[in-house]
């Protein structure tokens, strides 16, 4: 995923959480702050999510990599 992307989908979810409240017109200081923390923790995850599947996806290559490379055999 680009960043535009992740941000998009963030931004989605976020507002789906939001306005899929029936009270979001009358939330509380309290309540918004609340609602930024779970959407922090989102894009954290997220981010967190994206950079392990690019390491793992690093690491299979230089498997691959290192499985496929010839290999002196003493005779």
């Amino acid at each position: 995923m680009t960043p535009d992307e992740i941000v998009n989908d963030i931004n989605t979810m976020n507002r789906e959480a939001l306005y899929g409240r029936v009270d979001y017109h009358n939330l509380t200081h309290e309540e918004v702050l609340e609602l930024m923390d779970a959407a922090a923790m989102q894009g954290f995850r997220m981010g967190s999510n994206l950079a392990l599947s690019m390491v793992k996806g690093a690491l299979l290559v230089q498997l691959t990599r290192a499985a496929d490379a010839p290999r002196d055999t003493p005779v």
